[in-house]
Formats: structure tokens, sequence, C-alpha cells
């Protein structure tokens, strides 16, 4: 599932007439990175979750054919949060764990590797993490010494990525479908306090969310001088 839903509100005045996953990255968007990195792992179908100018990322993103996917939408008539907008989309994985990413979250995780961990440690949930610096102003993710998650939010060493994988017990413990809610306060520390499994995969390599103007022009300096190029856009010519 890809989160698309989201005002882009640092962006603006950047992100009043284009939603923030349509924001270009030279000779592509943003959302073309999310969408070809998927299908490099040969993941087939995708949920995108649409609420700002959604209209826009649907026109863009088509069917999903030009990516090598097959992509589903989600229109929320209100914005329904991170939580909201996974639990909107119950009936679409059913039982079954499945990657969780959002839009803005430019990274190169090994994935085959993050989904061979959520399997190995039996895990009700996965997260993908990256060591926090004193410079970052993300929420702390706290750790233990075999690599579970003992704490969302507040302090500690690493911070999330916005890659994970989901599974059953994380999708069912979220409100209601329809209901408002945030995937990290109504799910990942409910999971917590019921002591379920988070495993936490550690990964090191390039990370942007494109979470202010600074970050975004940083990004297209990135892709320009191709740093992150090992997203190997798979886009047909006809895209």
């Amino acid at each position: 599932m890809v989160l698309a839903a989201g005002l882009g509100t640092r962006l603006r005045p950047l992100t009043y007439k284009i939603p923030k996953p349509l924001m270009p990255l030279n000779s592509h968007r943003l959302i073309d990175c999310c969408l070809s990195y998927l299908a490099s792992y040969e993941i087939k179908e995708v949920m995108i979750n649409l609420y700002h100018l959604g209209h826009m990322i649907k026109e863009y993103v088509g069917d999903g054919s030009r990516y090598g996917l097959k992509v589903f939408y989600s229109e929320e008539p209100v914005i329904l949060g991170t939580g909201g907008g996974i639990k909107n989309c119950e009936a679409f994985f059913g039982d079954k764990p499945f990657v969780g990413i959002n839009a803005d979250s430019l990274l190169s995780a090994d994935l085959r590797a993050v989904t061979q961990k959520h399997f190995d440690t039996n895990a009700s949930a996965t997260m993908v993490l990256k060591k926090r610096s004193s410079n970052d102003l993300y929420e702390g993710v706290a750790v233990d010494e075999n690599f579970f998650v003992t704490k969302v939010g507040g302090d500690g060493d690493y911070f999330y990525t916005g890659l994970q994988i989901i599974g059953p017990e994380l999708l069912k413990i979220l409100p209601p479908a329809g209901t408002v809610s945030c995937l990290i306060k109504d799910g990942y520390q409910k999971l917590l306090e019921r002591q379920s499994r988070v495993a936490a995969f550690l990964y090191g390599g390039y990370f942007n969310d494109i979470g202010t103007p600074e970050r975004y022009e940083q990004a297209k300096r990135d892709v320009a001088s191709g740093i992150i190029s090992d997203f190997g856009f798979r886009i047909s010519d006809s895209g």
C-alpha cells in the first residue's frame, strides 16, 4: 500500500496546486520513485489512498501498467490519517501481510531482506528504521538487543522511514474503517502495549522524506547526480 493522501503542508505553497506525490524530480515525479521501487521487487498489485488533489494522482498513475503494476485506489471523502487510510483497505488485503510505504519516502532498502526478516521473526509487523543523528527532528524509535521495537515516539536511537510490513494483527487493531486514526498511535503503540512483536530492520542507505523545501531541493540534486539512481525507474516510454 502506498500512502498518498496527505496535504503536504510543509511544502506549501508548492502543494496548493499539485499533490506532494506528483512533485517533479527532474524528468520524473516523486510517486514514480515509489512505484518503480515496488515493481523492482516483483510486487504486482498496489493500493493507493487518495485525498488531496487525488484525481491528479489517479490520472497520472492510471492503471499502473506502465510500471508493470496493477494499481487500485481508495478515495477518501475526508482524510482518514495514516491508520484510517490503511484500515479503509482492509478487505483488499485480507489476512495476509503486505508492504506499506509512504509516497514521499525515498529509500532503497532491500525489500526482499525486509520481508524475509518479517517472516523469520514471526513478527506482527516490521518497521524499517534508520539511525537517528543529533540533527534529526524525527520521533525516536527504541529497539532491544534482539532488534525488536520497544518504543515508538519520544527518545530512541532510530527513526521510522515510512517503509514497513503490516501483518493482520496490526490491521485488526486499528479503529474501525471510516475512522480517522494514526498508524503510530493507534496501531504500533497499541501492538507494543499488548507485547506483540514488532521487528526492526535497520537500514543504512539513502533516505529523504521530502519533508521540507530544502529536502525537496536536495532530492532533485540527488536524482540529477545519480545518488539515488538505484530506484531504476521502470516506466514505459508511453508514460
